[in-house]
């Protein structure tokens, strides 16, 4: 678990990662993004869209999902969030993850059993099994990787 130091000095290097990239693409330095962007740090779980509106809302922001949207569009930009398809059947079927000092890991998405793919559990991994295909990849192409995304599916076991 991160101390508060260690937290407070992040919140300030994600919001310095933010003023630059915003000042470089000449975008609009306001404090709604900034809002976003610790209530996303905040978080330890992936989230959608409308995860964050309500818990923008529960909190007294007056922010609206268009603003949200073109947010998380900057931030994906910049490199302070991620973008997952997980396959939810919903209508707002992207989910999202904080990424700015996360290591690269990929995730197993386990379905509900006897569901319609509806998610139960999505369990990060990191097995280092990957990072020597990934290697083998760039030496037999001759190409850097510098980000890569592993998706597994599936339904538990019945025991």
């Amino acid at each position: 678990m991160m101390n508060d130091t260690q937290k407070e000095h992040n919140h300030k290097v994600i919001k310095e990662v933010l003023k630059q990239y915003l000042m470089e693409k000449g975008f609009r330095n306001t404090p709604e993004r900034y809002t976003i962007l610790d209530e996303i740090y905040e978080m330890d779980h992936h989230f959608n869209v409308d995860d964050l509106y309500l818990l923008m809302m529960q909190k007294k922001y007056h922010v609206s999902k268009a603003t949200i949207y073109n947010t998380i569009e900057i931030f994906l930009d910049a490199g302070l969030v991620r973008k997952h398809q997980f396959g939810e059947k919903t209508l707002t079927s992207s989910s999202y993850e904080k990424s700015y000092f996360d290591k690269q890991h990929d995730h197993l998405v386990i379905y509900k059993t006897g569901s319609d793919k509806e998610i139960e559990e999505i369990v990060e991994f990191c097995d280092p099994r990957i990072q020597s295909i990934k290697d083998s990849i760039e030496e037999v192409f001759g190409v850097n990787i510098d980000t890569h995304s592993l998706y597994f599916y599936g339904y538990k076991k019945p025991n």
